[in-house]
């Protein structure tokens, strides 16, 4: 019997499993035999620091003992990636499809508004239509900030930056066949947005090589967007610890010398505004402080100067978040009663913050009032009620049927529901809605957070909004099984955040 040669071209789950994988699509025979998830045939990612010039293994042990301070000094954040068998799998899933080559594809025209097709010459016919799909439409539908008749964040500051070839083009395009996909139901634009995908890695790879584009504006707009990307996108079981850009993105930002070096252009201060929200609101998932510390850099949402209510509420998200890591410390208070005393101050300062924080009017910063800046007002609101049970949870660990959260709760979900879900700034409450939906105990309370969060999807097609209701949905089985074993002392105790981090194995899409 000849050896048994190991494939690099299996499903991750069979990969990772160390078992041989018929490699049949979309999901293998072992993982359907056994009724398992399949993880499938994508791209598996991760951030490293590494140097800047990439060398064998042999010359890196020999020259190992004689690397200065200043060679690692000088060391880049790099993605890696598991792609061994991408072309293998991409020709495979091409020819099952019936597709022979990658500039073949057709879709339903009507989707796509017209475009100039003389411009970006490089670009198939195909991908033209997929930028200007991206343009047009997606670059609108993931912003969180409300049109008030002009553009949005993303088609002020990325489009320009989109326009030329390199890996922030070739995300978008994926990202855009990705969304295609999901509406059209065409199964062929799925091997387009894993072509585009693995192409924007690689141009990442070459780009951040050079010590003058990693601090660049397109190469951290490219990490943000895949950030995204991933978290729209990404399947069940999606690995935040090796997909999060976020990491990447934090490296870039101090290779550059810190936040403020970066505030030059407005370009640049929106993909500030970008990180941080990304980066606070993922700080409540990891349950740690956030990864940077943004302080004055982040003053509005995507840089809107309609949306600072919203970044005035993040920044007590942020301090909640830096509160989890004392919260760690002082889980015995008589080992470290100076730390414990310093958990209860900080804790009683975030509380008097939100309690200050005043968004009765109509009117801030000099806008008019308007249906869309009540909006905003009221999106504010929810947010400062999820952070009151944010905070409640991080520092009395307590949430409903508590009576303090409970209240927070209604006036969060009252706050969301006199909003439209078609409004854009619905796209902004993921977070909020999660967090009262998570701790609510009415039916009807329950029955509103499940419908609107199918309405969100229904407008938008993201995949993550039906995980977020698969993961309320667990968070309200264990605390209603919960309190039938303990009772509403133990069901009070139930930490949803941990519910996913056990039950799903990853961190909650909240951005």
């Amino acid at each position: 019997m000849s050896p048994h040669t190991r494939t690099r071209t299996g499903c991750w789950t069979c990969r990772e499993a160390g078992y041989k994988c018929d490699e049949k699509k979309p999901y293998c025979g072992r993982c359907t035999r056994l009724k398992i998830t399949c993880k499938g045939y994508g791209i598996k990612f991760k951030w490293k620091t590494t140097t800047s010039a990439p060398t064998s293994t042999r010359q890196s042990r020999r020259n190992e003992g004689r690397r200065s301070v200043d060679t690692k000094s000088k060391s880049s954040p790099i993605p890696t990636i598991g792609i061994s068998s991408a072309p293998a799998a991409i020709e495979t899933v091409m020819e099952t499809l019936g597709i022979n080559s990658p500039q073949t594809w057709t879709y339903e025209t009507t989707l796509l508004p017209a475009i100039d097709l003389s411009v970006d010459a490089d670009l198939s016919f195909g991908d033209k239509r997929l930028l200007n799909y991206w343009t047009e439409h997606l670059s609108s539908l993931i912003s969180v900030t409300p049109r008030q008749g002009q553009l949005s964040p993303f088609q002020q500051h990325l489009t320009f930056m989109a326009s030329y070839p390199g890996a922030l083009r070739s995300t978008v395009l994926s990202m855009a066949a990705n969304h295609l996909a999901l509406i059209s139901n065409n199964p062929s634009l799925r091997i387009h947005a894993y072509r585009h995908q693995r192409d924007a890695i690689h141009l990442l790879q070459q780009l951040i090589q050079e010590p003058t584009e990693t601090c660049s504006d397109p190469a951290l707009a490219t990490v943000l967007m895949m950030q995204i990307s991933a978290r729209l996108f990404g399947g069940e079981d999606t690995e935040p610890q090796v997909a999060n850009h976020l990491i990447g993105a934090k490296a870039m930002v101090t290779r550059r010398g810190g936040l403020a070096a970066w505030s030059a252009s407005s370009s640049a201060q929106f993909l500030l505004s970008l990180l941080a929200y990304h980066d606070i609101l993922s700080s409540v998932s990891r349950g740690t402080r956030p990864l940077l510390e943004h302080y004055s850099q982040f003053t509005a949402v995507e840089g809107v100067s309609s949306m600072q209510s919203i970044a005035t509420v993040l920044h007590v998200v942020a301090r909640i978040s830096e509160l989890q890591e004392i919260a760690r410390l002082t889980r015995n208070p008589t080992e470290n009663p100076s730390l414990s005393a310093l958990f209860q101050t900080n804790g009683s300062e975030i509380e008097a913050m939100l309690k200050s924080l005043d968004f009765t009017t109509l009117s801030s910063n000099g806008i008019e009032a308007t249906a869309e800046s009540n909006d905003i007002r009221l999106t504010a609101e929810a947010y400062r009620h999820a952070a009151f049970i944010y905070l409640y949870r991080v520092w009395l660990d307590i949430g409903a049927p508590n009576r303090t959260t409970l209240h927070h709760v209604q006036e969060c979900i009252a706050c969301i529901a006199q909003i439209s879900f078609e409004s854009p700034l619905a796209t902004s409450h993921t977070w909020p809605l999660f967090t009262a939906g998570c701790e609510a105990i009415n039916d009807d309370q329950r029955q509103f957070v499940r419908h609107r969060f199918l309405d969100m999807f229904h407008t938008r097609k993201f995949p993550s909004l039906l995980r977020i209701i698969r993961d309320i949905e667990d968070v309200w089985i264990a605390k209603d099984t919960e309190h039938i074993v303990s009772g509403e002392d133990g069901m009070t105790k139930v930490d949803c955040i941990q519910v996913i981090l056990r039950r799903r194995k990853r961190e909650v899409d909240l951005a």
